[in-house]
């Protein structure tokens, strides 16, 4: 909601800056931050990161899972051990005792459990939120970078919405859209972090 009220208020302000535009003492350009994002070849590098880190979480806590599953199982064990007139009394008292410190250690990592698990969370919407910030940190470096070359005074986002999820930019001329520039702008550098894998010879 609050993103739609932003982007309400950016329609508003390019309508008046209209009659500037019109007389050609401003300039200004729109950009699809959004198509920008996803085309820009740090963003699925970041996404790699992300899954990679997710799936190392996700492995340890499969592990505590089944230690926790491997403990109630010796625990139902001891118990049914403890309640069996069949075995002697000594026996009995020693699956009670076994029981009680299966359950106490159970007890000890359901809460290892439960917070790694908010850890993991924590630690997760970090690495999302630091890793779109240097991306965003990218992109606006390289539109003002582009704006500056091109001597344009204002860029939107065209890729907004309104409260109505209608396009905060109803028209714009496509000479003012830099969104493709921006994109390769941004891309050039690949070609030196991914050469192209040399040619195959028979």
């Amino acid at each position: 909601m609050k993103t739609a009220k932003i982007m309400a208020a950016a329609a508003a302000a390019l309508c008046l800056l209209v009659p500037f535009v019109a007389s050609g003492s401003e300039r200004i350009a729109v950009v699809d931050l959004e198509k920008v994002f996803r085309e820009y070849y740090k963003s699925r590098i970041a996404e790699d990161t992300i899954r990679s880190q997710g799936e190392t979480y996700r492995g340890y806590l499969v592990q505590l899972n089944d230690r926790r599953e491997k403990l109630r199982t010796e625990a139902r064990i001891a118990i049914r051990n403890s309640q069996n007139v069949a075995l002697a009394a000594e026996e009995r008292l020693k699956a009670r005792q076994q029981a009680a410190k299966l359950e106490a250690t159970l007890k000890e990592l359901d809460t290892e459990i439960e917070l790694y698990q908010e850890n993991m969370i924590k630690a997760m919407r970090e690495l999302e939120r630091v890793k779109r910030a240097e991306i965003v940190a990218d992109i606006e470096k390289c539109v003002r970078k582009r704006a500056a070359a091109e001597g344009y005074l204002y860029v939107f986002d065209s890729s907004g919405k309104t409260m109505n999820e209608q396009p905060a930019l109803m028209m714009f001329p496509a000479s003012c859209d830099l969104t493709q520039v921006v994109i390769e702008d941004l891309n050039r550098t690949a070609v030196k972090t991914f050469p192209a894998p040399p040619p195959v010879t028979k």
